[in-house]
């Protein structure tokens, strides 16, 4: 291993503490958090949509405007709901995290009022990710619309077929008719006569009663083909119910997911900002609480804006009797002797000869004591 690949190495051990962990992960579940309230927002639609849609159209008014209004609502509505639930969440979460994972009566009541909205919103996207997922309904009246063609369409087919044998069956009644008016008004004597008569009426009834058969078998065929049409539907129609279970299941589980990552997301960021707080207390609390010391200092010389540029500035000794006699910090004499040389260095005041003479105005001394932490936090890091 050469000393580049050693420092990379250093680097990336180094930020390996409680924030470079989490850092990172902090950002992507926050991040992921809003994705997810998109999401329930998208699922509770196919819910709330529709049903508003019904009511206007019913109640109020149809066409384009009450598509609009119901759109309008059901969206509106459901960005107010998501807000809600996620400053509702975040308020449990957060005292949930600060009094250390323990729950009392106010925690109590953040948590009721959130579960049962974090419950409702859980619904709305289930019930609404089911919506979305039944298209059965739909495919199936197609389907049936597209069997129901297709019947008509043999019914013509076949009804074609007859026709023929059905025009010659009608004719051929007609002649047997003719034929046993003819022979009933032949006289008995006339025996070949009659005989012939009877033969072609047998005749004509043998091929009227072929083309009966015919047309018969043309009747099962079509409702042989009938039959097949309807047990397509029928695979169809159970097809799509199948592939509605599935994505049923499917979208519920993105639905799920959606709410986990919105209660997730905003929990970790609960519990990561209260923890990160903990843990660097002790290592800023001094900063701030000596920043707010010098502020309070710097007021207290300045007489609050009085004096300015050129003005003498209190002397170290009557400095260091005030603040030892008004205040209880310890080491007092040390902490003003620390103030005059801070500031001395920072060009709030400047010395001559002797005299301590103040050279900036008030505001410039309170906007350089206000970014005093800067500075100090780089001698910080070198411990």
């Amino acid at each position: 291993m050469d000393l580049k690949e050693y420092d990379k190495l250093r680097k990336k051990i180094s930020i390996k503490d409680f924030e470079g962990n989490n850092k990172a992960l902090d950002k992507w579940l926050y991040g992921f958090s809003f994705v997810g309230n998109i999401g329930s927002i998208f699922f509770s639609y196919f819910l709330l949509y529709p049903a508003l849609l019904k009511a206007i159209t019913i109640n109020l008014m149809t066409g384009f405007w009450g598509t609009a209004i119901a759109f309008l609502f059901a969206n509106t509505f459901l960005v107010i709901f998501e807000v809600i639930k996620r400053y509702l969440f975040r308020n449990f979460s957060s005292d949930y995290v600060a009094n250390n994972k323990k729950i009392n009566a106010p925690i109590m009541g953040w948590l009721t009022v959130s579960a049962a909205i974090v419950f409702l919103s859980f619904y709305l996207s289930l019930a609404g990710s089911k919506n979305l997922a039944t298209t059965s309904g739909v495919q199936n009246t197609v389907a049936q619309t597209q069997v129901d063609i297709q019947k008509d369409s043999l019914a013509v087919q076949y009804e074609r077929k007859k026709k023929t044998y059905e025009v010659d069956n009608q004719a051929l009644r007609n002649v047997n008719g003719d034929l046993r008016n003819t022979l009933s008004q032949t006289p008995v004597g006339y025996v070949s006569i009659r005989r012939d008569y009877q033969a072609s009426v047998d005749k004509n009834t043998n091929i009227i009663t072929s083309n009966q058969n015919e047309i018969n078998k043309i009747d099962e065929q079509l409702k042989q083909r009938v039959e097949e049409l309807k047990l397509g539907l029928n695979t169809t129609i159970a097809g799509n119910a199948t592939e509605d279970t599935k994505n049923i299941v499917l979208f519920i589980i993105i639905a799920i997911f959606a709410e986990v990552m919105i209660i997730g997301g905003v929990y970790f960021r609960e519990w990561y900002e209260y923890n990160l707080y903990v843990l660097n207390h002790q290592r800023f609390n001094k900063i701030y609480e000596r920043k707010d010391r010098y502020r309070a200092l710097i007021a207290f010389v300045y007489g609050e804006g009085k004096l300015t540029i050129g003005d003498k500035v209190i002397s170290g000794l009557e400095l260091k009797e005030l603040v030892s006699e008004k205040t209880n910090i310890q080491n007092s004499n040390k902490f003003i002797d620390e103030f005059l040389r801070d500031m001395d260095r920072l060009g709030v005041f400047i010395t001559e000869g002797k005299r301590r003479m103040i050279n900036s105005t008030y505001q410039e001394a309170l906007n350089i004591v206000e970014n005093y932490d800067e500075a100090l936090r780089i001698l910080e890091n070198m411990k």
